[in-house]
């Protein structure tokens, strides 16, 4: 019933370095709904795909799920309940600066806060970037995925496979687990990652239509390389390529181009690796950076490569595997 990843809510006491992020080097058109406490940023003809909250407590992120309609969001919240989770309807004032229809949210084995929404609007004006670029790969896809540092590991799986109705995409166990769902021919819109660290977010990722997007944000990136948290890199799984920066709010944002898509005759595989090349990890200690880097020495020695997806956003999924 959930079909994408349809915003995020991005609570923070950063905000002001956080437009300047998502403005200047992204290039999301923003929107000032109130001064200082409230921005939307928009990627396409949505009213906003990532709400910006000012707080002056910790830092959170909400991903914003979407179903087709009341009846959609009425099976999920009943699913969730049946499953012992405590569904709160939406409020006036937390529907109207989401830009949706109606919503609920619930508190998930993590404690962080989910919600779903149906009948997100379009926006009243033209997208204006915040930089010279061809967009972001969005529509059916939803604006991307969130990868997650699960505390519950198993509970925050049965989670989303179970109750959700996520399908798995696939999964690995080195240099930590991690299991990868789809609701949609994105080749996933939710990471799990057991890193022994607790709960926490990992990293938002946004794709855009154009590699040479990705190039210029990294040469932005570079002129202060402590931003950088994950090198260039092509992941093994969805063969996107793409880097991350650190947020001011210090988890990471996964800028990236070519991901494959995929259908239903997808099969779930374990990954020899997290990444087919780069992608050199920063936050990791020592002893699982160099167990990464024996992977991709690995995949190397084999010759594995992986074909490149069609980049239209109506083209064919994709479901060849890496070779």
């Amino acid at each position: 019933m959930i079909k994408t990843l349809s915003y995020v809510v991005v609570t923070t006491p950063n905000l002001a370095q956080w437009c300047e992020l998502a403005i200047n080097l992204v290039g999301l058109h923003a929107d000032v709904i109130s001064e200082d406490q409230v921005v939307r940023l928009r990627m396409d003809e949505k009213v906003q795909r990532l709400l910006l909250q000012s707080t002056t407590g910790p830092s959170a992120l909400t991903m914003g799920f979407e179903v087709d309609d009341a009846a959609a969001l009425a099976r999920v919240a009943q699913d969730l309940t049946g499953a012992g989770y405590s569904v709160v309807p939406g409020v006036e004032e937390e529907i109207t600066k989401r830009g949706v229809t109606d919503m609920f949210h619930f508190i998930d084995a993590d404690g962080s806060r989910v919600e779903v929404a149906y009948g997100l609007k379009d926006a009243a004006s033209a997208l204006r970037p915040g930089r010279p670029i061809g967009g972001f790969r969005t529509g059916e896809l939803g604006m991307g995925h969130v990868a997650l540092k699960a505390g519950n590991f198993p509970a925050m799986s049965a989670l989303f496979k179970d109750v959700l109705h996520f399908s798995m995409s696939d999964f690995a166990r080195e240099p930590f687990p991690v299991e990868f769902f789809h609701v949609n021919p994105r080749h996933h819109t939710v990471g799990l990652a057991d890193t022994g660290t607790g709960a926490g977010i990992y990293h938002l990722m946004l794709e855009y239509n154009d590699w040479d997007d990705v190039g210029r944000a990294l040469d932005m990136a570079l002129e202060h390389p402590e931003s950088i948290g994950v090198s260039l890199g092509r992941h093994s799984n969805d063969h996107i390529t793409s880097f991350y920066v650190r947020t001011p709010d210090g988890w990471l944002l996964e800028l990236g181009w070519g991901a494959r898509l995929i259908d239903g005759a997808w099969q779930v595989e374990e990954l020899p690796g997290l990444s087919l090349w780069g992608h050199e990890r920063t936050w990791l200690p020592p002893e699982k950076r160099e167990k990464a880097r024996q992977q991709l020495n690995a995949l190397a020695a084999r010759g594995v490569r992986a074909p490149m997806a069609p980049l239209a956003q109506g083209s064919a999924p994709l479901s060849k595997k890496i070779r």
